[in-house]
């Protein structure tokens, strides 16, 4: 009976120490993903930094009167030359 229950509780321990195995690859598996992810994540924030700022600065408004003068001929109306319309 004593070597039933000795076998029984080494086959325990057995099985418990794969679990512990299984459950700290798993952690690490995970530790890594949350590294890559982080690095992405970094990597996202300074890009969208970077569009901002040119969203900014081709946003301009003094950038888009110049572009509108130069390329499209275009030119800022005369008071005489406005026509409000009323509904």
């Amino acid at each position: 009976m004593t070597k039933v229950i000795i076998s029984l509780l080494t086959i325990l321990v057995f099985i418990s120490a794969i679990q512990l195995i299984l459950v700290r690859h798993k952690n690490r598996m995970l530790f890594i993903e949350l590294q890559t992810l982080q690095h992405q994540q970094d990597k996202l924030n300074i890009e969208l930094g970077q569009l901002q700022l040119e969203q900014g600065t081709l946003t301009n408004p003094d950038r888009i009167e110049t572009i509108a003068k130069k390329r499209l001929n275009m030119i800022i109306p005369v008071p005489e030359d406005i026509i409000f319309l009323k509904n």
